[in-house]
């Protein structure tokens, strides 16, 4: 392998490895949030390195599932989908699924 091409790749992969994937934080910060908060609490400790649809909830029985639609980063190869899962205006739990 030529001096140019092995450059080429070096400089690739280093720039591969060296983003930031927030993908387990995001899981992290969600499993942490408190149960009960409200809507307007956890936007307020909504981490800058992911994008919620607030505007269009999914709706489940009486639950609203806010989908996690961007992670920094994301590198997820099973395309997992995340939601914020709140009853009532109050956050529950997480909900992931293929």
């Amino acid at each position: 392998m030529s001096f140019n091409k092995f450059s080429i790749i070096l400089i690739f992969l280093l720039t591969l490895t060296s983003c930031k994937d927030y993908y387990n934080d995001t899981i992290t910060w969600m499993d942490n949030l408190e149960s009960e908060l409200t809507i307007e609490n956890v936007q307020k400790v909504q981490p800058n390195y992911i994008e919620i649809d607030w505007k269009n909830p999914q709706i489940v029985d009486d639950q609203k599932w806010y989908l996690i639609t961007k992670i920094k980063g994301n590198n997820d190869i099973l395309g997992m989908s995340h939601f914020l899962v709140f009853v009532e205006e109050k956050y529950q739990y997480r909900e992931s699924k293929k």
